[in-house]
């Protein structure tokens, strides 16, 4: 039998990335069900960053950039996470603008510093106004709400975003994921250890889990 049951997952993800959101609710119902199997089981998650397009400009107009990314495969692809998202229980939202994350990115890192939950909630924020409000997460008083939303100090996260901190720090971290060969998000990362690319089913975060264990007896 392992001698513990404890799981260390990073997720890398970028805030402007559906499959993220999607993959975000499908580890979170992973480590339920891992929870009712194994009394004994328990996880840490935090999350890097990384940049779909680290030289995106702000305030671009959504549908334009992915008619331009996808071209006509963008309705399937819009129904197919409109699908996914209704069993995630997202409303998958397709309008507004798209901003560079970067700033999204050191407000998740900004709310590490207060408690993994706090993390957590910055970054269920963050997704849910982009792609369930339509928000733009690059705009300054979107990532203050969310940052409320996260239990940070408004004036405090103002300062904070407002200066140049966290970016050298966020810009390292995005290299490291790189490092480690991550090309695409989702990325997850079981106990420094095992890779998982793309929003899989709960029940394949929950066999990895079970490997993890079966390595550490």
């Amino acid at each position: 039998m392992a001698t513990s049951r404890i799981i260390s997952i990073s997720i890398v993800l970028d805030t402007i990335c559906p499959w993220c959101f999607v993959g975000k609710r499908r580890i979170e119902r992973a480590i339920a069900l891992a929870k009712q199997r194994w009394p004994d089981f328990s996880a840490t998650i935090d999350y890097m960053p990384y940049q779909l397009d680290s030289g995106m400009e702000n305030g671009l107009d959504k549908g334009e950039v992915y008619q331009q990314k996808f071209g006509d495969r963008a309705t399937a692809i819009f129904e197919r996470l409109s699908a996914a998202g209704i069993e995630e229980g997202i409303a998958f939202k397709f309008g507004g603008k798209m901003s560079n994350t970067m700033d999204s990115h050191r407000l998740i890192d900004f709310a590490r510093l207060q408690s993994s939950e706090t993390e957590n909630r910055a970054v269920e924020s963050l997704m849910h106004r982009y792609f369930e409000l339509e928000q733009d997460i690059g705009e300054l008083h979107v990532l203050l709400d969310a940052a409320e939303d996260a239990g940070l100090d408004r004036q405090t996260t103002k300062a904070y975003l407002g200066s140049d901190d966290g970016i050298d720090a966020v810009k390292q971290k995005i290299k490291h994921a790189q490092r480690l060969g991550v090309s695409g998000v989702p990325f997850y990362i079981i106990n420094d250890r095992y890779g998982i690319s793309g929003a899989e089913a709960p029940e394949t975060f929950v066999q990895a889990f079970e490997k993890a264990f079966r390595t550490d007896e």
